[in-house]
């Protein structure tokens, strides 16, 4: 082999052979020059090898090929996989330098080549004389070559790299590499096939339950670019009647189907039109399996079971009874699995056969009961009805939102009637129901009248009603059919309420005109303000009302305020009056069940209103008076305080911040010193011999714990924990009053206990009102709950709130 041209395996040996001809200082600075010349010859092809692979991985960290088509990424990255191999190959083919070529290399530059010389061979051997001589010849040139010294390599890669490329790639791997934090993801990105595009299709899959359900739209099914999802259940459980929406979208739509239990599927039918979309309605009516299928997607089996609606219940939880003014009285209980649509009374009569009806029995409508509840009571007043005091046959309705009806079976009852104390007008209105139940009776009932007017002189004072008797027999008489009837009903009606009640009459029904009308505005969600004005006409209404009673029941208006009911639990107009205004607050704040709540409350304190007459030798107990002075100056100071708080700040104390605290401190004065008034009462009790003190004892203590708290909030400032230890003030109090009213009831005979009143106060006693067991919604409530409604009627008309925010405000809103 020629010299230069043996590989790197061969080269060794060459190099080192007839080596220890050399000095030992010259010997190692051919093997150092022969070193230098292997990197010379190296580093060009190393170089370029690392050229390659830095151009590729700065291209991939930089996401060059992320920018390319998958084919052209694929095959840019071929090529430089394939340069690289081959440059891998160039470097292990690179020649192995031999002796001779270390020699030159070391000799380079030097002037006659001493070293080359010294590696030659004569030409002819054997002769004495020239082998002398040629040995002579080497020991001048050994001493020549000692000096020599190997240069360091020089590579040169400027001539193989003459525009400095290598610079520019080296600055490209140190960014590519700072710019991306996946450094070896990016590397295996560039080899990543190209991936099938999904087919272009979006499937969307939901259950729309009926709106009375309450439920929200249920998604079942959702695909995009291929991936799907799945409800996590394995079937998926709807209210019967849920609407079916699927919406497609794409090219090669899938087919949606169907398969009721036991049936073979059927494609999903009623499309709707829908911009750039194929969209499905079906309405669910059993179960079945939801199937999806089309190119490119899974087949898709989802089970879905239909929950059928059960009916409503309804029941009476008490006997029906009478009000103390003769209205029908229902207590009742209704349920659903969702929600009650409706409910009613269904009344009918027992007519005999050929009876002939002049009037049918209305149906009474019933209210719904409050959320969380299921109890109601619905009061109807039917007294004015023709057949008021008939025996008829009840029975419940309920019907639920998704038409489904459920009915009690038949309840005879008497419906209640109203009482009359004038035996005229008692009898008027027994003739009229007569009358009502069957015309055949037409002549019977004129004869009465007949009677009644000839013969009723020695009893009836008023020559009109002996008029009025003889009119309503011509009418009956004249009568030509049933429609000629009608009116004579009406015309007994009014003459027996004259009769009866005198001027107070009219007074009477508009009050129940008034009533009836704000009834049915809260029934049927009338605005805040028309119930507000509903509301002054009724107390308007009811303030006639008070005044014709007083004058018909002593000739004296000033004795207005001496009320009370039937049962002895006193009232006055001014209580009748909060009452209505209460209504009128929680109507304006979108409570209407409460305010029909308050009505109905109404109403049963006007069936048993009369006017109290004077008693004589019945002393309060001035204990008890003081302690309901002391809880009501309590109450007071609570209210007060709660104006001070965040809730309840409306800035009308002082107006600022030392306005406040001159607020708090007299509050804390008063605080102190009704502390001080319920320590001498109590001190009183000890020492006294008053009947029922001790039984009081433990809530009074506490009472005054709590007032003592209270103060000392005041005194630091703390408003709102002052409030909370008012309150357990009041709670302690009014505990302490019931003990001690208990103690005394306890030696008193005849005196019944238990029970509220219409206004929320204890019956069956007669000492003062301590202010407990109300239902209807404090001061305290009422405020904070229109300073709620201000604050968020504020905010809806900040126009620079999001959208989204507005939308959900408006929805709070919309109910006030």
């Amino acid at each position: 082999m020629p010299p230069g041209k043996g590989s790197m395996t061969e080269g060794p040996q060459r190099l080192n052979t007839r080596e220890g001809d050399l000095p030992p200082a010259t010997a190692r600075a051919v093997g150092l020059a022969g070193l230098s010349l292997v990197w010379e010859r190296l580093w060009p092809r190393l170089a370029l090898a690392f050229l390659l692979l830095g151009t590729f991985l700065a291209l991939a960290w930089l996401g060059a090929f992320e920018r390319l088509p998958a084919v052209l990424r694929l095959a840019l990255a071929g090529l430089f996989v394939a340069a690289f191999l081959a440059s891998l190959v160039h470097l292990l083919r690179t020649p192995w330098p031999d002796r001779r070529q270390a020699a030159d290399r070391l000799e380079r530059g030097v002037p006659h080549r001493p070293l080359s010389a010294f590696l030659d061979h004569p030409s002819t051997t054997g002769n004495p004389s020239a082998d002398a001589l040629w040995q002579t010849h080497r020991r001048r040139l050994a001493a020549s070559i000692e000096g020599l010294r190997a240069a360091p390599p020089s590579p040169r890669l400027d001539r193989a790299d003459p525009y400095a490329v290598r610079a520019a790639v080296f600055l490209m791997v140190i960014v590519g590499f700072f710019a991306t934090p996946d450094h070896l993801g990016s590397v295996t990105a560039v080899f990543r096939p190209p991936v099938v595009a999904p087919p272009d299709i979006r499937v969307d899959l939901w259950a729309n339950p009926p709106t009375y359900t309450g439920q929200s739209p249920r998604a079942l099914v959702t695909t995009s670019n291929g991936t799907v999802a799945l409800p996590e259940a394995a079937s998926v459980t709807v209210p019967a009647g849920t609407t079916l929406v699927a919406r497609l979208a794409g090219v090669g739509l899938p087919m949606v189907t169907f398969a009721r239990e036991g049936q073979p599927p059927l494609p999903i039918e009623g499309r709707v039109p829908a911009q750039g979309q194929t969209a499905y309605e079906y309405r669910l009516a059993s179960s079945g399996t939801l199937s999806l299928a089309g190119d490119g997607l899974p087949a898709i089996d989802l089970p879905i079971a239909v929950q059928a609606d059960a009916p409503p219940t309804i029941r009476l939880v008490e006997q029906p009874a009478a009000t103390a003014r003769g209205a029908l009285r229902l207590a009742y209980s209704v349920t659903d699995d969702y929600r009650v649509a409706a409910a009613r009374a269904i009344l009918s009569t027992d007519a005999e056969d050929g009876a002939r009806p002049l009037v049918a029995l209305p149906d009474v409508s019933l209210g719904l009961p409050r959320r969380g509840e299921d109890r109601a009571v619905a009061t109807s007043d039917l007294t004015a009805h023709p057949l008021a005091g008939s025996r008829v046959r009840l029975a419940l309705e309920a019907r639920d939102d998704a038409g489904q009806v459920s009915e009690t079976p038949p309840l005879a009852i008497d419906l209640p009637a109203r009482p009359f104390r004038n035996p005229l007008a008692a009898a008027i209105v027994e003739q009229r129901r007569l009358l009502a139940s069957d015309a055949r009776q037409a002549k019977t009932v004129a004869g009465t009248f007949e009677t009644m007017g000839d013969l009723g002189a020695a009893f009836i004072n008023r020559p009109g009603e002996i008029i009025g008797l003889r009119v309503a027999r011509n009418r009956i008489l004249h009568a030509r059919d049933d429609a000629e009837l009608k009116p004579v009903l009406d015309y007994l009606w009014q003459m027996a309420l004259a009769i009866e009640a005198g001027d107070s009459s009219p007074a009477a029904q508009r009050l129940a005109v008034a009533r009836e009308a704000l009834k049915n505005a809260l029934e049927n969600g009338t605005s805040p303000e028309e119930i507000a004005r509903l509301t002054e006409e009724l107390k308007a209404a009811l303030d006639e009302y008070l005044k014709a009673m007083a004058e018909a029941a002593a000739g004296n208006p000033s004795r207005l305020g001496d009320l009370s009911q039937k049962g002895g639990e006193r009232i006055t107009s001014e209580d009748l009056k909060k009452l209505v205004d209460r209504m009128r607050e929680l109507g304006e704040l979108g409570e209407r069940d409460a305010a029909a709540e308050l009505l109905s409350q109404l109403d049963d304190i006007l069936s048993g209103l009369q006017f109290a007459r004077p008693q004589t030798g019945d002393a309060s107990d001035p204990t008890l008076d003081e302690l309901a002075d002391i809880i009501r100056r309590q109450q007071e100071l609570q209210n007060r305080t709660h104006k001070l708080t965040p809730d309840g700040y409306t800035g009308e104390e002082f107006g600022d911040d030392s306005g406040d605290q001159q607020a708090l401190q007299q509050l804390q004065r008063e605080q102190s010193a009704l502390s001080r008034r319920l320590e001498e009462l109590m001190s009183r009790l000890s020492k006294g011999p008053q009947n029922g003190g001790e039984s009081g004892k433990d809530g009074l203590e506490g009472a005054g714990r709590a007032m003592q708290d209270a103060g000392r909030d005041l005194g630091s400032g703390d408003p709102e924990s002052a409030v909370g230890s008012q309150g357990a003030a009041l709670d302690a109090l009014r505990r302490g009053a019931r003990e001690m009213m208990r103690g005394q009831e306890q030696g008193t005979a005849g005196v019944r206990d238990g029970g509220t009143d219409p206004l929320g106060r204890p019956t069956g006693r007669r000492g003062p009102d301590f202010g407990d067991g109300t239902k209807v919604p404090g001061e305290i409530e009422v405020q904070r709950a229109r300073r709620l409604l201000e604050e968020l009627r504020r905010r809806y008309a900040d126009p620079d709130r999001p959208a989204l925010e507005l939308d959900y405000l408006r929805r709070l809103i919309a109910p006030f």
